[in-house]
């Protein structure tokens, strides 16, 4: 009886030492890695605002020449080629369409602009059919021309969103197959409006020209949750430099980042869908983002004008805002 306890003290000895054994290993083993953090991304200097020369010299070449012209002599010039001719809206007497019977007459008017009402001198005789082309959700409007016999004449008002235009029809042998306007008020708008933001971008370099050496990126992610950011943005449109890789906003402020082709290309005009038609709107850049301080629905990218115009359609398609 001695030996087995004797036998059993030895076990318990030996089971302690054990077990000391695995709890020294255990103390000394490493304590886990630490997860290192990535550093802030510092993002370049942001490039500077575009200039209003730059706007112009996105336009088509007749646009360009008709601001040249302007200039020297006062006057919007109109542009006829054999079958089509180019206006500038609200310049000069009435614009003169010339149409034929069997014939139809394309009148292409602004992007971004809705057609809502018809006004036809002689409807009997003459057919003026709304058309568009484009992206069904923000269409460019056409107005399809179609006298029934030779030798008429009449007028034709149209009404839009935007603009309203006065124009003669007139029924000859000739038939117009392109009818297309230009907007030099809304030109010389957009490029007065670019050089004051260019120089209040000067002026605010010039107090701090050195700027802040650790200063964030376009997004403030230190002041704001990630949570809150509102990713439900959808783009559409053709692979443009100027098309955004991702849309978002922090619940006052858009955001668009743009992919690294944007740096060579000519900055976009921003129109933003308001009332019923679109209204140009003025952002920030910095960095790879632009940043407007306001929120949308829809909003384009628009780059051009006419048929050689450019865009990229930005819409909310999130929950229903407050």
């Amino acid at each position: 009886m001695k030996r087995l306890v004797a036998g059993a003290g030895a076990g318990l000895m030996l089971a302690g030492l054990i077990l000391s054994g695995c709890t020294a290993r255990q103390a000394a083993a490493p304590p886990p890695p630490k997860v290192a953090f990535e550093a802030p991304h510092q993002t370049e200097t942001p490039p500077p605002p575009p200039s209003g020369a730059e706007i112009l010299s996105a336009q088509p070449a007749e646009v360009r020449e008709a601001v040249k012209q302007h200039e020297q002599r006062g006057r919007w010039p109109i542009y006829k080629k054999s079958d089509s001719i180019l206006y500038p809206y609200g310049e000069g007497s009435e614009p003169i369409v010339d149409c034929a019977p069997l014939r139809t007459t394309d009148v292409q008017l602004g992007a971004g602009e809705t057609v809502t009402d018809l006004a036809l001198g002689d409807a009997e005789r003459w057919m003026a059919t709304p058309a568009s082309s484009g992206d069904p959700r923000n269409p460019t409007p056409h107005i399809a021309l179609k006298p029934q016999a030779s030798g008429l004449e009449t007028n034709l008002t149209i009404y839009t969103t935007r603009h309203i235009y006065h124009l003669i029809l007139r029924s000859r042998g000739r038939a117009m197959q392109e009818v297309e306007f230009y907007y030099p008020d809304d030109l010389l708008n957009a490029m007065a409006s670019a050089d004051a933001s260019v120089a209040k971008s000067k002026a605010e370099t010039e107090v701090d020209p050195a700027g802040d050496e650790n200063a964030d990126s376009a997004i403030k992610t230190a002041a704001v949750d990630p949570s809150e950011l509102n990713f439900a943005y959808k783009i559409d449109g053709p692979n443009l430099p100027f098309r955004p890789v991702r849309a978002f906003d922090d619940g006052s402020h858009v955001y668009l980042q743009m992919g690294a082709a944007m740096k060579a290309s000519e900055a976009p005009a921003l129109l933003i869908a308001a009332g019923g038609g679109t209204q140009m709107v003025n952002y920030r850049v910095d960095g790879n983002y632009y940043i407007v301080d306001r929120l949308f629905n829809q909003a384009e990218l628009v780059a051009g004008v006419g048929r050689e115009q450019d865009r990229v359609t930005i819409a909310y398609a999130g929950a229903a805002r407050d």
